[in-house]
């Protein structure tokens, strides 16, 4: 059922609520205003009477009431009626089913009275006001269904045009085509959700064109090593060239870059998995810096270069497998890009509410607009262009701090050297 039916489904129903009350309301206050004019009859019925009864009973044959009236004396003799004294005897014989009702004064019956009752519609006022009432009732309840079918019209064409544009806009991007921005209009529900679709539209268009360009730089990391292995090979079969043990290692070399690429980019995949959860846990500080030197250990006495580890607290909650990888990165960057008689430094600092993890390298710097580029997928700047590696490690990082809800920021002067910091929050 579409909205447009459906809206004007409800505003039937409400509308025959609404008529359905209004009747019963009616109803209700036609039975209270009968029931009240019954009360006032039957008093001035008795004023009537008592009136004849206590003052001059012959000059009392038409009285001043609506209704058919007797009185009677204390004896039950018929001794006045309003309808005239040639008309007793119909009187009389039209009150003789009723019993007349007695009038006391002070304890005292002077007398008794009787009326035939008359039903509220039969009084000529009555029934006009109540024709007058049926008929404004059936105006107000066409008039009310008019402006409720065009109000449900308005507010249906208000709804289902946007939303029916959104559905479009979704349906092209589900068929692929994204080229096209959604504009929101009418409520502020509906422009919610025009925004939103607008963001995935956008992000979907940022992801494509990222995996495009990733593909494209995945297939010429992959395509430099496959060739030059293919080349040597190749060579080597034709007798071209000598199959010298350098020539193997090479060959080596380039298979292991492409085994380290291959498992970089199969871990990122599975970091950026919706299902990926991290545990967190109690870590100690001092050992987490201790285990990260012990990596590095051979590294840090090949280059040369001076590490040192500033801890000031003890502990921290993270996932331990996860963070030493992505520390691991960094520090593996840091090394390599220090210079021989450098320093790196690991430091690691909280204040109760986050814990700060910083890397510094002193050595060669990272230029300022390369900065934001460098989380990029298999991006590799002049600072690593000639340098080994994936492409994918500090994308790694990122993604790894990203999961603990934290934060990474780059810092790089020349002569100072290069930060990463990293902040966790502390729970």
């Amino acid at each position: 059922m579409t909205l447009v039916k459906k809206t004007f489904l409800v505003f039937l129903l409400a509308f025959l609520v609404q008529i359905s009350l209004m009747v019963v309301l009616i109803s209700f206050g036609y039975r209270q205003s009968e029931s009240q004019w019954q009360t006032v009859r039957s008093v001035q019925a008795r004023q009537a009477a008592l009136a004849v009864l206590t003052g001059d009973s012959s000059l009392s044959d038409s009285l001043d009431f609506p209704g058919q009236l007797a009185v009677y004396d204390a004896n039950r003799i018929l001794i006045a009626t309003n309808r005239g004294m040639g008309a007793r005897a119909g009187v009389a014989r039209n009150l003789t089913t009723l019993t007349p009702l007695p009038l006391l004064v002070n304890g005292k019956v002077i007398g008794y009275y009787a009326t035939v009752e008359s039903e509220f519609g039969q009084d000529s006022a009555n029934k006009a006001l109540l024709d007058t009432m049926v008929l404004v009732l059936l105006a107000g309840i066409f008039l009310s269904l008019a402006i409720s079918l065009l109000a449900a019209l308005y507010f249906a064409r208000l709804v289902s045009r946007p939303a029916d544009q959104m559905s479009k806009a979704l349906q092209r991007m589900t068929d692929g085509d994204l080229s096209k921005a959604v504009e929101g209009s009418g409520s502020e529900e509906i422009v919610k959700i025009s925004r939103a679709i607008e963001s995935l539209r956008t992000r979907l268009l940022s992801e494509r064109t990222l995996r495009t360009q990733w593909a494209q730089d995945l297939a010429h990391d992959l395509r430099t090593p496959v060739s030059s292995i293919k080349a040597q090979l190749e060579g080597m079969a034709d007798g071209i060239l000598p199959a010298t043990q350098d020539r193997f290692l090479k060959s080596g070399r380039e298979l292991l870059r492409m085994e380290s690429l291959i498992n970089d980019l199969e871990e990122l995949m599975r970091l950026e998995s919706p299902e990926t959860r991290i545990l967190p846990e109690p870590i100690d500080a001092h050992w987490f810096a201790q285990s990260a030197r012990e990596r590095f250990e051979a590294l840090i006495l090949q280059k040369p270069v001076h590490f040192y580890t500033n801890v000031a607290i003890d502990s921290f909650i993270a996932d331990e497998g996860l963070l030493s990888r992505a520390i691991s990165n960094i520090l593996s960057n840091a090394i390599r890009h220090c210079d021989a008689g450098g320093a790196v430094t690991l430091e690691i600092t909280g204040d109760g509410k986050e814990t700060r993890l910083s890397v510094h390298n002193t050595g060669s710097y990272i230029a300022a607009e390369e900065i934001s580029k460098v989380f990029e997928r298999l991006y590799r700047g002049e600072f690593a262009r000639n340098s080994p590696g994936s492409g994918l490690g500090l994308t790694i990082v990122e993604r790894i701090v990203h999961l603990h809800g934290g934060t990474i920021t780059v810092e790089s002067e020349q002569g100072i050297g290069t930060t990463f910091t990293c902040v966790l929050p502390a729970v």
